[in-house]
């Protein structure tokens, strides 16, 4: 019976019923969308919309206007020099490109996760300095990783970040 209706219903659009099913839309980075189904939102996630995206968090602020991370700390912020347990924190933000040095051996939702909860690849917390999107709408978070994947490869290697207690100059 809901076959039926379903393919009526269809029927009917095509052959000049009412007007065609809207094209989905998707919030950027609304959290009263929570109850929303944003599995469609995902696959229409666009490179542009990305690219707002990371002007508008000031992501290249920390990440270089390549995206391809530093090779030296963060400084000239207090917030960045002491730990909560006293120790000195070297930040040096990741390459976010998709180069073997960067982001490539991520998996989308790898990386989609990274930016919601500051959790890496390998289930490690990111330091807590790097902000986390845990609001953000699939359509923002999966058009700021095609963006992230359609950047020119950069080549970087990054020191490892010391950011006490996540990341300690013993673990490294």
């Amino acid at each position: 019976m809901a076959i039926t209706f379903a393919f009526a219903g269809a029927s009917v659009w095509a052959c000049g019923g009412d007007d065609p099913p809207a094209e989905p839309t998707c919030p950027r980075d609304d959290p009263e969308t929570a109850d929303t189904d944003e599995s469609l939102c995902k696959a229409i996630a666009a490179i542009e919309s990305g690219r707002e995206a990371v002007d508008l968090k000031g992501c290249k602020t920390c990440h270089g206007d390549d995206m391809g991370g530093a090779i030296m700390p963060l400084d000239g912020k207090d917030s960045y020099k002491i730990s909560i347990t006293g120790e000195e924190v070297m930040l040096y933000p990741p390459n976010l490109t998709n180069d073997a040095t960067g982001v490539q051996a991520y998996s989308d939702d790898a990386l989609a996760l990274a930016i919601r909860t500051g959790v890496d690849e390998d289930s490690q917390l990111l330091c807590p300095q790097m902000k986390h999107f845990s609001e953000m709408s699939d359509f923002e978070v999966y058009s700021i990783v095609m963006y992230l994947r359609s950047l020119p490869p950069v080549a970087r290697q990054i020191p490892r970040s010391v950011c006490p207690p996540t990341k300690t100059k013993e673990q490294q």
